[in-house]
């Protein structure tokens, strides 16, 4: 084929294109688009991206810039097209063609997510007539497994767990076909040469007959099932079923937190929820994650009732569809929703490998639906919330990571960011880019912890990240601190310190790529303070450099410290002792919050006796006296349950009672100069409203609004005072969605702009790509 030099001249042009452009058919959409303009050259992967050369005239390689950025496949994500070399050539002939990836290098590309199985995979896959006919790993370069899969860079099938399935004959024609949609798609197998289903008994041993139709049966009959995924295995088990769900909580220890649940398809899905329209396109997404929405009272026209002990009280229900192929062969039996819940037990991490899977679950459930292609990282499903002001992230994993983030300030060198203690998510960061982590969990269990480094190994090698600095949190007692104090020490870099609230108003700040001062109403249930209190309910203004804290919620005294945060009746206690003096104990409601008299008179004994009874101004634990208060729940069996309970009786709410001035804004002699909610007038009324006999739920309602509405005012002084005209709402308070919709309409009321959290967990999942804003920002503002 000869190049037309008819329209202009010939050039020989050389690009470098960055961003999610790996493992998506990136090269065979280059291929087939330089095949259409007839340019002779080149494409191929290197450790930083994709490298393209071509040759024709210069008007058919400026349309090839254009539309590789315009109609680049669905899954990639292009955020530079370089040209790094130009120059004239002679009419050349040849073809273009995908030559074999470089691993030289100083930098690294990146890594794509895992995605929910194609439309096309899936007609191929119900198709009687097609070799892949119930193919349970189907896949193509349009979705499939990706983050979970890949040992190294650049993304070719030697550096992935399908390296040990060689390729049959028709695999291998159809990977080496640019007009095929498997043209180097790394994961490509068919049911003759990949990764098999297996069905496997609880004790281990297989079991006879379709794989697929045989886990069916035993779910119907109420069975437990252990299930592998993309990520990792997940406990399934009928969700109608109130006595097989009751099985799986005695089994997995999960007594009180509510339970996910997969529907078929999302008319289905819509039968049992609330969805509005971005939960619905995010549900029929590549992302597909966990979308946690009201609950509608029944299954509607299917009948599938699902039980109550699913939601365990909670108004919202966290609903899926299936996204991998064989969650697709299961509801093709039949089968009604499912429970589809993370396989370990409570605050464990997720299981990923099959010998510790059968090893660890034997005694939590009846069987094993498993496949042996080998996950490389354990990655959990993504939570979001369906709330009134959009999609908000709860949980950033599958779906999410690794596609990285970008930092309005870059960094001057390379570092790590490890997060915080609970919900723990670390970060490395590499110039403007923040690669924010999969959900880690609770570093005070000892697997946890392991999951954690490993998790740092992991990210550095795979980004190849030369730390020179460590960013972590002040909590003197927090085991990542630790972690980063020692590994800081070892190497000889920097250790960069960063205030908890400030980390979470700088993540939200970096979202919304925000380097000018701002006020944040920064609420959550407890980070340590510059003073070394516990804070938690906070008014902040500043940068991602630094922050005054003008004004907090009036502290609470703790009674038993730590313990209050579980028992929440010594928060009430606290409350009312706090507004009504000594004689608290000795008040109905108190004698409700802990029926116990003489275990309630000694803790209402502490703060007098200055024992054990730490100072807090977290928002949480206001959550958790009201909690108590008004009867919602008497304990915390999970991190912030009564908040959720409290959130969910407001929304049954059949009156909804305005807060408006019930908190008072003071400033005195003992809150330091600070604008102090003072939340003891909220009480006084509280109280009386309970004696005339309002419903728990519009006193939920109420709680709420007077809390909103106090935060707002006390916001608006601030802005007033200094000209500032944007606040932002971070801290895991505000993964309450009613709370957050309740302030912003009173902010947005006075004319301030309002940022809430789209991309990045409001909770301590966030805390990380806070702490790489902070210290990036910092670092640069040091050495500029």
């Amino acid at each position: 084929m000869t190049c037309d030099t008819s329209t202009s001249r010939v050039l020989r042009r050389r690009w470098h294109v960055t961003g999610q452009v790996q493992g998506v058919g990136f090269r065979p959409f280059v291929y087939r688009l330089a095949t259409e303009l007839q340019l002779h050259g080149s494409v191929r992967n290197d450790p930083s991206g994709v490298t393209i050369e071509a040759c024709g005239p210069s008007g058919r390689l400026d349309e090839l810039q254009r539309r590789v950025v315009d109609d680049a496949p669905a899954l990639a994500r292009v955020t530079a097209v370089r040209v790094v070399e130009e120059e004239p050539a002679d009419t050349v002939e040849g073809c273009f063609r995908i030559i074999q990836s470089e691993r030289a290098g100083t930098d690294r590309g990146r890594v794509t997510v895992d995605s929910a199985v194609c439309g096309d995979c899936l007609r191929e896959m119900f198709d009687e007539d097609d070799r892949r006919h119930r193919h349970g790993l189907i896949n193509c370069t349009n979705c499939g497994p990706r983050y979970t899969i890949v040992r190294d860079l650049p993304y070719d099938r030697p550096l992935t767990t399908m390296a040990d399935f060689a390729m049959c004959e028709a695999c291998a024609r159809e990977y080496t076909d640019p007009a095929d949609r498997r043209f180097h798609a790394q994961p490509v197998c068919c049911p003759y040469c990949g990764p098999q289903l297996r069905l496997l008994n609880g004790d281990g041993e297989a079991m006879d007959g379709d794989s697929t139709a045989r886990a069916a049966e035993l779910l119907r009959a109420g069975r437990i099932l252990a299930m592998k995924g993309l990520g990792g295995y997940h406990l399934v088990v009928d969700a109608c079923d109130e006595g097989a769900v009751r099985r799986l909580r005695e089994r997995k220890r999960r007594d009180h937190k509510p339970f996910a649940v997969m529907v078929r398809d999302l008319p289905t899905a819509a039968r049992h929820v609330r969805l509005r329209r971005r939960a619905s396109a995010l549900l029929r997404s590549p992302i597909c994650p966990i979308v946690l929405s009201d609950r509608l009272d029944d299954g509607g026209e299917g009948g599938e009732a699902i039980a109550e002990s699913v939601t365990a009280g909670c108004h919202r229900l966290g609903i899926m569809i299936p996204y991998t192929p064989m969650q697709h062969l299961l509801f093709a039996e039949g089968l009604g929703p499912l429970v589809m819940t993370s396989a370990n037990e409570s605050d464990d991490p997720l299981i990923k490998d099959d010998e510790e899977a059968l090893a660890r679950l034997r005694g939590m459930c009846d069987a094993f639906l498993l496949h042996d292609r080998p996950i490389e990282r354990a990655v959990d499903d993504s939570i979001v919330i369906d709330a009134p002001r959009g999609i908000a992230l709860i949980r950033r994993a599958r779906g999410y990571v690794p596609a990285p983030l970008t930092l309005p300030v870059p960094a001057p060198r390379p570092g790590l960011c490890v997060g915080g203690e609970l919900k723990n998510a670390v970060a490395v960061v590499t110039g403007d880019s923040a690669v924010l982590s999969q959900h880690i969990g609770d570093l005070t269990y000892t697997l946890a912890y392991r999951r954690f480094e490993q998790t740092i190994e992991d990210l550095t090698r795979l980004f190849e990240v030369d730390v020179r600095w460590i960013a972590c949190d002040a909590h003197p007692r927090y085991m990542c601190r630790r972690y980063a104090k020692r590994e800081a020490a070892r190497a000889g870099i920097e250790l960069i310190t960063t205030q908890h609230h400030h980390a979470h108003f700088a993540a939200l700040l970096a979202e919304h790529d925000r380097t000018d001062r701002c006020i944040g109403l920064i609420c959550d249930g407890v980070g340590y303070g510059d003073d070394g209190t516990a804070w938690g309910g906070e008014i902040l203004v500043g940068d991602l450099v630094g922050y005054e804290r003008l004004g907090r919620l009036r502290p609470l005294r703790l009674p038993g410290g730590d313990a209050a945060a579980k028992q929440v009746g010594r928060c009430a206690l606290s409350w009312m002792t706090d507004a009504l003096g000594s004689n608290a104990a000795d008040h109905p409601l108190a004698k409700r919050a802990i029926p116990d008299d003489r275990r309630r008179r000694d803790i209402a004994s502490l703060p007098a006796r200055d024992l054990n009874c730490p100072p807090s101004s977290g928002m949480g634990r206001l959550f958790d006296a009201a909690a108590a208060l008004l009867g919602v729940t008497g304990y915390n069996h999970y991190e912030a349950m009564s908040g959720l309970m409290l959130e969910a009786s407001a929304a049954s709410a059949t009156s909804q009672p305005g807060g408006e001035g019930v908190i008072a804004l003071i400033s005195d002699d003992n809150s330091d100069g600070l604008l102090q909610l003072d939340h003891r007038p909220l009480l006084t009324l509280l109280i009386g409203l309970i004696d005339r006999g309002e419903s728990p739920s519009s006193l939920a309602w109420f709680f709420h609004d007077a809390l909103a509405d106090g935060m707002a005012r006390a916001a608006r002084i601030i802005a007033d005072r200094l000209d500032i005209r944007t606040v932002a709402l971070s801290g895991g308070v505000f993964c309450n969605g009613l709370l957050t919709d309740l302030t912003a309409r009173r902010l947005e009321a006075e004319n301030l702009e309002v940022l809430v959290h789209r991309e990045v967990p409001a909770n301590d999942g966030g805390l990380a790509f806070g702490q790489a804003a902070i210290a990036a920002a910092s670092l640069a503002a040091r050495e500029s």
